[in-house]
């Protein structure tokens, strides 16, 4: 039978054996027989959480850890407990070797709920939460040494319940801030589980001190064990996603996440002013402690944030560089084509100049990639733009892109008519000099055929009806025996009359 089966049978006879002794065994043994039970309760939820260790994932390892951590500080804290009550049957007011392990048992909850490893900041910021958490349980263990060293009277006992239900508070609190941030479902089922311990920890144990202050029965110790049921019902539950609906939004996790350092940063600040009076020079190092890993923390992680903007930035710029580029020959594609052709008409309407397109074609490339292959077909396509950005970029204003497929554009800013027909024959010109070997054209050879159409200054046509007219020329030249050059006749109003 799995251990975790035995759970609902095990705790019920040791809860009843407690209460037994409670009720029945003289006060010489009641104190040494109860912390007995709660050390055998404790004994085996600490079975069925190293049992959770080790089935838990490798990245979830640490968190339940750090929880067996603070259950084996606790078996030490109620060893200590049972001595002191064996060699003193009527028990003390305040057993101090037992606090530092209560305060370790805090320390490994605190770590617990500030863990977060997944990333490397997250290393860094979960190191410098573990700091502060660290300061705050060693000032805290100040003050309790300072206050037990004077004396153990019925006043410091009450100061002390105040302070350990003080703690235990701010561990609850701080799981739960944790746990309403959490996303995935194995990290939920470890903070339900932290957060629910975290405030029977706080709550059962403040109950138990305010009886045994006001009361001289001996009922209220079956509530030391009682958090130890709980959480060892919880972890017994080993699938279990609690509030599986639950879903935090990215402003919940964002206030979370900014409140979780400040709240660790205050809670240090309050107990050094609290300490001011006590150890002045501890409390200053202290504060100052706060200031610095608040500081550094933050330091650290707008670092972070400026690095991974940067990064979006320029994630951005490549997925534009992209969406307007063709992947095969490194011009733009018809969707940057248009982009820009918008623009260029605009602004030659705007300042009375004129410009061209010319549509290029590369004449029987069907036949080429029925004989070679589609990927000689893509060589020969990619020697063709080179072609077209080399005469590009001998002069300003020419922009060449791959409208689609073997078909090319190229855009003519401030070009008049004839220096445009010369300059698209001296392209057609340069691509059949390649001598691109093409056994099923007529020449032998890979060549293109070219339709041209321009604006002349000072008129006003829509960029996509010049297109439009280039791509008729460029089916003349075609029809007409490929290889060659056809301006389009294109009829245009003037500026002032387009209105």
């Amino acid at each position: 039978m799995r251990v975790q089966n035995w759970t609902p049978r095990i705790y019920p006879p040791l809860l009843l054996g407690h209460l037994g002794v409670l009720l029945w065994v003289g006060e010489r043994r009641i104190l040494a027989c109860s912390y007995a039970f709660v050390l055998a309760i404790l004994g085996f939820t600490v079975l069925l959480c190293w049992r959770r260790l080790r089935l838990s994932v490798r990245h979830n390892r640490p968190l339940w850890g750090l929880l067996l951590l603070s259950l084996a500080a606790q078996c030490a804290a109620f060893g200590l407990l049972l001595d002191d009550a064996l060699r003193h049957p009527q028990g003390t007011l305040v057993a101090f070797d037992t606090t530092f392990y209560f305060c370790l048992s805090e320390l490994a909850l605190l770590i617990a709920a500030a863990y977060s490893p997944l990333t490397r900041v997250r290393r860094w910021t979960t190191g410098l939460d573990s700091v502060l958490a660290c300061a705050i349980v060693a000032l805290f263990y100040a003050l309790l040494r300072q206050l037990l060293g004077g004396g153990a009277t019925e006043a410091t006992a009450r100061t002390l319940m105040w302070m350990f239900d003080g703690i235990a508070l701010f561990v609850a609190l701080f799981a739960t801030l944790r746990f309403v941030a959490v996303q995935r479902a194995d990290e939920r089922r470890f903070y339900f589980v932290l957060m629910a311990y975290a405030w029977a920890e706080a709550l059962l144990p403040a109950i138990h001190n305010r009886f045994i202050l006001s009361s001289e029965s001996y009922l209220p110790e079956l509530l030391l064990g009682l958090p130890f049921v709980l959480l060892g019902l919880l972890l017994s539950r080993r699938r279990k996603v609690w509030l599986r609906r639950y879903r935090p939004g990215r402003r919940t996790r964002r206030i979370t996440a900014s409140l979780r350092p400040l709240v660790l940063s205050l809670a240090l600040c309050l107990l050094s002013f609290a300490e001011l009076g006590q150890d002045r020079p501890l409390a200053i190092a202290a504060l100052i402690l706060a200031v610095v890993t608040y500081g550094t923390r933050t330091t650290v992680l707008l670092a972070y944030h400026l690095a991974v903007e940067e990064e979006l930035r320029r994630l951005r710029r490549d997925l534009h560089h992209r969406s307007i580029h063709d992947e095969l020959t490194g011009l733009l594609n018809r969707t940057g084509f248009r982009q820009v052709l918008r623009r260029t008409g605009q602004e030659a309407v705007r300042t009375r100049r004129g410009f061209g397109v010319a549509v290029v074609d590369v004449d029987n490339f069907k036949a080429f990639n029925d004989t070679y292959g589609h990927l000689a077909g893509d060589d020969c396509l990619s020697l063709v733009a080179h072609a077209l950005r080399s005469e590009a970029a001998r002069r300003a204003g020419v922009v060449a892109a791959r409208y689609g497929g073997e078909e090319f554009v190229l855009l003519m800013s401030g070009a008049a008519a004839d220096d445009a027909e010369a300059w698209t024959q001296q392209l057609r010109e340069h691509v059949q000099s390649l001598q691109i070997r093409h056994l099923n054209a007529p020449l032998g050879v890979v060549t293109v055929s070219a339709g041209l159409a321009l604006m002349p200054a000072g008129a006003a046509l829509a960029s996509e009806k010049l297109l439009r007219a280039a791509d008729d020329a460029l089916y003349e030249a075609k029809r007409a025996g490929r290889n060659q050059v056809r301006v389009a006749a294109v009829h245009v109003l003037p500026a002032r009359l387009t209105a």
